[in-house]
């Protein structure tokens, strides 16, 4: 499951009228190279005009017996968005667009958990399809989760799931704040095509999610090609 990507910049983005410029138009927003769940991150939202807000990563499900206490849910699978309860009035209402520029999927090998980053080949950020949540607490952040389908080639070895990947014709489709058919769901949600994407596997240290620098980004070896 995608539960840490990265978000290094954030670039002048067009979606049909709309020009959103990131620079720090979040206010609180700073690079990251290792996002885990509750830090808060910038997704864009229509309101009714595409804009970037701040929201905490993972949309809090509240406990039921026997749970003694509450979930953070940091992906929504893309074949249940509209059955699930907890997922089915955001798919249908408050779907949202998650800037990133890669993610993260772990390879088991016996006991250990080894890392994978991977990008687009030309390494130019994207955005993950997402869901969002208003906050429960008024003095609290909204939250939002991100979208995850089937693995391509690529990432098959690796994982079964991966994000879904939004391209530029699909991206204002996704923001649209009206409910969208299930034909509709299952198109935008598809893997992105393998060729379009590289990857490399890189330092256990991004195992540890209070473990934040430039180098959890970097190969330690050569995994695939490009």
């Amino acid at each position: 499951m995608c539960l840490r990507y990265s978000l290094t910049r954030l670039t002048l983005v067009a979606f049909t009228e709309a020009l959103i410029e990131a620079a720090d138009a979040t206010g609180d927003w700073t690079p990251g190279y290792n996002i885990a769940l509750t830090r808060r991150m910038p997704v864009v939202i229509k309101c009714p005009k595409p804009r970037l807000e701040a929201m905490s990563f993972g949309i809090v499900v509240p406990a039921r017996p026997p749970a003694r206490k509450a979930t953070i849910m940091g992906n929504a699978r893309a074949d249940t968005l509209l059955q699930r309860p907890t997922f089915r009035d955001a798919a249908r209402h408050r779907r949202c667009l998650v800037p990133a520029d890669g993610f993260y999927e772990w390879e088991k090998h016996g006991t250990a958990r080894l890392p994978h980053y991977f990008t687009l080949r030309d390494r130019q950020p994207f955005f993950f399809a997402g869901l969002w949540e208003p906050a429960n607490d008024p003095a609290g952040p909204a939250s939002f989760c991100i979208v995850t389908t089937g693995p391509n080639a690529l990432v098959q070895p690796i994982h079964d799931r991966m994000p879904v990947i939004l391209g530029p014709n699909s991206g204002p489709v996704w923001l649209g704040d009206e409910p969208l058919d299930p034909a509709q769901l299952d198109r935008l949600c598809r893997p992105l095509p393998a060729e379009m994407m590289t990857g490399h596997r890189v330092d256990a240290r991004v195992n540890n999610v209070h473990y934040e620098a430039p180098d959890c980004i970097a190969p330690i070896r050569a995994m695939f090609p490009g």
